[in-house]
């Protein structure tokens, strides 16, 4: 079972009435954030992997967007239109695939100036739904069949405007005369609607989100709420796939582009408030993960967390990884947490090696170690071990290094007495003794000595000190 029949049932039967919102829709971006598209971008594409239970494997889920050449890509505005559409046609009960409206209400609905300027942008915005094709690959969920799908559709079919200026006046109440104009939706995504493959939402909110971030974030985390109150996310799939931030960014640019959007939801009471550090979460080097608490639950007391942090933390390790959330939770249920653990840091070893066990179905690789309690590769270190390693390294390069302190303080104080010697020495003679002394170490001294002896400045010095000590420590032993 996939995660849209299980949110079906209770996205439903939440109350939150004013709104509905299509599942496949709320899932991926229909559209780009960028307003600067290139002229010549006719295409996105987003994708994500996922764990199909239905086949027991790993599948990759796709959406290709396509654009006609008039009027390219759809933009965040166009996204607000058609959830905006999808409100007309909630308010005729889903009864028709063609839903009779006037652009006034539309605006109004959406909240948008009563101006020229909105009845136009709406037409440009119907112009680009009409050109758009939708290529779902193993991404479209169809609730009667129970299964993912490969669907290619176009939004709309057909769309019919009213110009005409009698039709479009505005009685007292804020109704035009009669609805002039018309939309119809496409046979595919007509038939998700009608099999119930909606949930709710709150319209009204969603309108008054001001970021476009926000917005994408708030239909898509809100469709997963249903699930459970507490998700984490592989930071780039979240921005790249289910946002739509540019894939050139690299990590410390998405989390500049999403904080604000999160900041705004926290204010809003939307998600739980969290700092930083509690928010985003280093996995490895290039690696991160995000996590979201739905603040409704927080607010009527319900911990986002079950009762064991612990437990917690592995159904989170076993979901990032693949394994469904039922499955997480059986196994969780069935055998020791060490175990558990001990088995995620020996798939994630694998992982990072790409062992060819792993090649073709990594989470139910997985879930079998767990059950079966596979033993190591042989070349596998655990992180305690590496750990110890690590230690007992660090401890002979520390003992190393303090025997070498040793000796060189063990050294200078050898040195120190040897110069304390000479000097009580060189004390205790008269000048003329000095001198003769001198002599005799210079005389005695080895031939490379005495020729730097003869030279001048520091170094003949250091040479006539060093022949003076030599030879007066010699006269001492």
């Amino acid at each position: 079972m996939g995660s849209e029949e299980r949110i079906e049932s209770k996205a439903m039967t939440t109350h939150t009435p004013d709104g509905r919102d299509e599942l496949n829709l709320a899932e991926f971006p229909l559209s780009a954030l960028s307003h600067r598209l290139q002229s010549d971008q006719k295409t996105v594409q987003f994708e994500d992997q996922i764990r199909d239970d239905c086949r027991g494997e790993m599948i990759t889920r796709r959406l290709t967007i396509t654009g006609s050449d008039a009027f390219g890509l759809p933009r965040a505005l166009d996204d607000e239109v058609l959830l905006g559409l999808l409100q007309l046609t909630k308010l005729g009960g889903f009864a028709d695939r063609k839903v009779p409206f006037t652009r006034y209400q539309l605006i109004r609905l959406l909240g948008w100036r009563n101006e020229t300027k909105s009845y136009e942008r709406v037409e440009v915005s119907l112009n680009r739904w009409t050109g758009v094709t939708l290529y779902y690959r193993n991404a479209w969920w169809n609730r009667a069949k129970q299964c993912w799908m490969n669907e290619k559709f176009h939004v709309l079919d057909n769309v019919w405007l009213c110009h005409r200026p009698e039709l479009a006046v505005v009685t007292a109440d804020g109704d035009e005369t009669a609805p002039g104009s018309a939309f119809v939706w496409n046979e595919v995504l007509f038939q998700s609607f009608r099999a119930g493959n909606l949930k709710a939402i709150d319209f009204q909110f969603f309108k008054q989100l001001q970021s476009v971030i926000a917005k994408r974030l708030y239909r898509f985390l809100d469709k997963r709420f249903f699930l459970r109150d507490l998700w984490e996310f592989s930071l780039k799939e979240l921005a790249w796939e289910h946002v739509g931030l540019a894939r050139n960014y690299d990590t410390a640019s998405l989390k500049r582009k999403l904080r604000p959007a999160i900041i705004e939801l926290e204010q809003k009471g939307f998600l739980e408030p969290l700092p930083d550090a509690g928010r985003f979460s280093k996995v490895r080097a290039g690696e991160w993960k995000v996590i979201f608490g739905n603040a409704k639950e927080a607010a009527r007391g319900t911990s986002l967390k079950p009762a064991s942090p612990e437990l917690d933390g592995l159904e989170t390790a076993l979901t990032t990884r693949g394994v469904s959330p039922a499955t997480a939770r059986a196994l969780i249920g069935q055998y020791p947490p060490r175990q558990i653990q001990a088995q995620l840091e020996v798939f994630d070893w694998m992982l990072e090696r790409q062992d060819r066990k792993l090649s073709r179905n990594p989470p139910g690789f997985l879930v079998s170690a767990i059950k079966g309690n596979y033993g190591p590769p042989r070349d596998f270190i655990s992180a305690a071990e590496l750990a110890r390693q690590r230690r007992d390294s660090a401890a002979r390069k520390e003992q190393l290094a303090a025997r070498k302190q040793a000796r060189w303080e063990k050294s200078r104080n050898e040195q120190l007495e040897l110069d304390r010697q000479v000097e009580n020495y060189l004390q205790g003679l008269s000048p003329e003794e000095r001198i003769r002394t001198e002599r005799e170490a210079f005389t005695h001294a080895p031939i490379l000595q005495r020729k730097l002896i003869t030279g001048g400045g520091s170094v003949a010095a250091a040479a006539r000190k060093a022949a003076l000590n030599d030879h007066i420590l010699k006269l001492l032993r």
